[in-house]
């Protein structure tokens, strides 16, 4: 039996393209820093370099941090609003960036707005997402950031060929588009019906629930009913036994998934993605790879991620989160492996043996192979998955936060690292892989195929109601009485319509 609808994909769909955000943004800088034009304007050097990717994210750093309460207080669809229209302005102080300054500041404020609908897109896609095809939703999501990020960097060879200020001027000209197409499509959206329930309005989360999973030809006709059920019995166990922020530090379970969600960005960003990927142009010239050359081969760098993150989402859910995870994570422990000890064998030919060269280029490319299967497929995934409803906010903004905070970190020290240490730089990260691969094996849970809800019990917590025996409200004491009897009565009112009715 299926689970969802066209309004449900058609919701997802559109929550997906807030990724677009991230992904243009990213592969702006890695292109963009390829332009003489551009670098003799601002005049840039290592470390503003540095600076321009480090303050981008400096700012998403900040506007993930403002997801602790943003989609808790207002929703996730004003979140959303107010991180497209902080977009709009940043976007215009850096396309009319007459100094380095007002450039930096346009780059904060849209990192501020990356940062927040980079975490509300993914944790509002889980909750409407069906458990069967909550994988392939991260598959989606990053999906987009790749198709994003490589539309950008082939946008970046097209504009090369302009050798006015005009190229650079119309890049970053080009971020207006993801707010504004986000901001006209996200009225489509339903609220959240997890983010109602927590509200006490029980009656739209109904409401919202029929509508994403309820309906369809073939479907588990009475699913609906008893998610709305699980979902409501769980939230008033949470509030019984005041889950909340100071949960994580009293209960062990909770601290467990808190110490993956940190862990798991935190190790994603120490496999060496940034540094590759932000700065590849700097890599492909000092491998030996010519100018322009090396302009479209960051372009194949981002088809190939695309290829291959689509690949991954189709299998996230058949692998299972842990296999896929691991699986990704050996590749890139090898390739790593092998483009260190071929780098530093190029060096040692006094830069001078481009075979060496190539060979290292070919496994930064294998590398990716592994990243993109599946790795930020996880990331929008899990992190959501383990968070329980009045936290999974909170824990969301602690992951992006994470994030940001050893993104910033990385993109300050690269360009400088490879200029004095080059791939002994690199030695850091194989290690830091090799832990990855231990923590995923022991700690890290196998969440595919459960309710958000019944995940509770992976960490030795309460599900307050199983998912197959919630046909019937079960017989706890409510917060409001009121609202409940309201909730039951809407129920009822389905029942004209041939469908199971909730009881109390």
């Amino acid at each position: 039996m299926t689970h969802f609808n066209k309004f449900n994909v058609y919701s997802i769909c559109i929550l997906s393209f807030g990724s677009f955000f991230y992904g243009y943004d990213s592969g702006l800088t890695t292109s963009i820093i390829g332009y003489p034009q551009f670098i003799s304007y601002f005049s840039f050097n290592a470390t503003t370099i540095g600076a321009l990717g480090s303050c981008y994210y400096a700012g998403s750093f900040f506007g993930s941090g403002m997801n602790f309460w943003l989609p808790d207080r207002y929703g996730r669809k004003p979140t959303i609003y107010i991180a497209c229209v902080i977009a709009i302005v940043g976007a215009i102080l850096q396309t009319a960036a007459q100094n380095i300054e007002m450039l930096f500041v346009g780059r904060v404020i849209g990192g501020i707005a990356s940062g927040i609908i980079f975490g509300v897109c993914p944790m509002f896609m889980s909750e409407i997402s069906p458990p069967e095809f909550r994988g392939r939703v991260g598959g989606l999501y990053n999906f987009n950031i790749n198709l994003g990020y490589t539309l950008t960097e082939w946008m970046g060879l097209g504009f090369s060929y302009i050798t006015s200020d005009v190229a650079w001027r119309l890049f970053l000209g080009l971020q207006h588009c993801p707010p504004i197409l986000m901001a006209a499509f996200t009225p489509l959206l339903p609220e959240s019906p997890r983010f109602l329930i927590m509200k006490g309005r029980y009656d739209e989360a109904l409401d919202v629930i029929k509508k994403l999973h309820g309906g369809a030809p073939g479907q588990d006709d009475d699913f609906y009913i008893r998610e709305f059920n699980q979902i409501k019995a769980q939230h008033e166990l949470e509030v019984r036994e005041r889950v909340g922020l100071l949960t994580v530090l009293r209960r062990p379970s909770y601290r467990k998934r808190m110490f993956i969600v940190v862990f798991q960005f935190a190790f994603a960003m120490f496999t060496g993605i940034i540094p590759l990927q932000n700065y590849q142009f700097i890599l492909y010239t000092y491998l030996g790879v010519t100018n322009k050359i090396a302009l479209v081969m960051v372009g194949v760098w981002g088809t190939c991620g695309t290829i291959f993150c689509t690949i991954g989402a189709l299998s996230f859910d058949k692998l299972g989160r842990r296999k896929a995870l691991l699986i990704s994570l050996w590749v890139q422990f090898l390739a790593s492996i092998a483009m260190v000890i071929f780098w530093a064998r190029f060096e040692l030919s006094g830069n001078t043996n481009l075979l060496l060269g190539r060979f290292t280029v070919g496994f930064m490319f294998l590398y990716l192979v592994g990243y993109a299967f599946i790795m930020n497929a996880f990331g929008y995934t899990y992190p959501s998955e383990i968070m329980p409803t009045p936290i999974r906010a909170a824990g969301n903004a602690v992951a992006f936060c994470t994030f940001n905070a050893i993104t910033i970190m990385l993109v300050q020290v690269t360009p400088i690292a490879i200029e004095h240490i080059a791939w002994k730089y690199f030695l850091i990260f194989v290690i830091c892989d090799s832990i990855f691969i231990t923590v995923v094996y022991l700690v890290y849970p196998e969440t595919v195929g459960r309710t958000l809800e019944e995940i509770a019990a992976l960490f030795g917590d309460d599900v307050a109601v199983d998912i197959r025996d919630a046909h019937h409200y079960p017989d706890t004491k409510t917060l409001s009485d009121e609202k409940t009897d309201s909730a039951v009565t809407h129920v009822e009112r389905v029942e004209d319509t041939g469908t199971d009715h909730l009881a109390r």
